[in-house]
């Protein structure tokens, strides 16, 4: 083979070869490429997927009122305000503001007293209401927790409430504990707040 022709044969070889690697070189580029792309395609759904989870997780159910973030204030022994909403505690009843109360002849505002006990169980509490209805005045009546505990139970576990039995029978057994342990109002001589409003004191008010 003449010199020339077999520099050429060389070149023509390198060039080739060259070609070659250079065709491996752009194929590993584009994988990588197609891998960086499938990677992100991927956290984007992941992402979007973690998003719908937490917004599911965080919707209220219908007819709940929203956590108070200590938005509260407490008008008497069994209402409540949540967030600028006026709630009428549902299953109890508190004795009146002015409503005495009497213990070795010896008057007592059990109405103030009721309002400073529902005061110590809400206060610094996260409250939530579920929405019951409304009354005739247009209140709220709400089932409502502090912290996860029932208020109107407590209330009236602890004798400062009682069971509103011309509305819901779900707290007499707690009224039953309260009566039998002498606690909060039934440690003294009282009317049933529901009497005594309908009495001519009741009736000043």
């Amino acid at each position: 083979m003449p010199l020339i022709a077999g520099v050429r044969a060389l070149k023509r070889g390198k060039i080739v070869a060259m070609s070659n690697k250079q065709g491996i070189t752009n194929r590993k580029i584009k994988m990588h490429k197609d891998s960086i792309v499938g990677m992100l395609v991927l956290s984007g759904i992941a992402l979007i997927v973690a998003v719908v989870i937490l917004k599911d997780g965080n919707e209220k159910p219908s007819g709940s009122i929203e956590p108070s973030d200590n938005v509260l204030r407490v008008i008497d022994g069994d209402t409540i305000e949540v967030n600028l909403k006026k709630i009428r505690l549902f299953g109890i009843d508190a004795p009146e503001k002015g409503q005495p109360c009497t213990r070795n002849n010896k008057p007592y505002d059990c109405g103030r007293a009721s309002k400073e006990h529902l005061i110590f169980i809400t206060a610094g509490a996260n409250i939530e209401c579920d929405e019951k209805g409304k009354d005739k005045w247009g209140r709220i009546i709400g089932a409502c927790t502090a912290d996860g505990e029932d208020i109107g139970r407590l209330m009236v576990k602890h004798g400062w409430a009682v069971a509103y039995t011309e509305y819901s029978g779900a707290y007499l057994p707690e009224e039953k504990f309260a009566r039998t342990n002498r606690l909060g109002v039934w440690s003294k001589e009282f009317s049933i707040p529901s009497e005594w409003r309908k009495s001519d004191r009741g009736d000043r008010l």
